[in-house]
């Protein structure tokens, strides 16, 4: 849980640009974490432990929301099944019935995510500029289970 939270502390805040802090993606890598932020109005970017998530870093599915079950890149569904990871675009997935009760996008911002209530995770907020008026997005921390079978490198 500490090494959760010093990768909260390095997140949390952070102005939107894709990237997270170097000593953050690098704590998340040596530690079994990945961890996600939105791009543009489409991308998922992550960051951290080996992974297929982490070895492209930058992922286009984003847009509308995305439960990530039936997507084209079968190496990124197989991750992503793992973990539970869900895409949501303003608390909705479109073409399904999944939203998050009382979205507020001036509280979490236009992107979030999810995993499984069984994976150890943590939001952070990202702000849209550095007035830190406007929040971009949240981002998620994951801790990758012990069972986690990473798809890096496979075709």
């Amino acid at each position: 849980m500490e090494i959760l939270n010093d990768l909260y502390e390095l997140c949390n805040g952070i102005i939107y640009s894709h990237h997270v802090p170097k000593e953050a993606e690098q704590l998340a890598k040596n530690n079994g974490f990945i961890i996600i932020v939105g791009g543009s109005d489409d991308l998922m970017y992550a960051y951290g432990a080996e992974s297929y998530l982490t070895d492209y870093i930058e992922h286009g599915y984003g847009l509308d929301g995305n439960n990530l079950e039936e997507i084209s890149d079968s190496n990124l569904q197989n991750e992503a099944s793992q973990l539970g990871l869900k895409i949501f675009w303003c608390g909705r997935i479109s073409g399904s019935k999944e939203e998050i009760p009382n979205y507020d996008i001036n509280e979490k911002g236009f992107f979030c995510y999810t995993v499984n209530s069984n994976i150890q995770s943590k939001e952070f907020i990202v702000y849209s500029d550095s007035d830190k008026k406007d929040i971009y997005c949240t981002g998620l921390i994951i801790k990758l289970p012990d069972d986690f079978e990473s798809f890096k490198g496979r075709i």
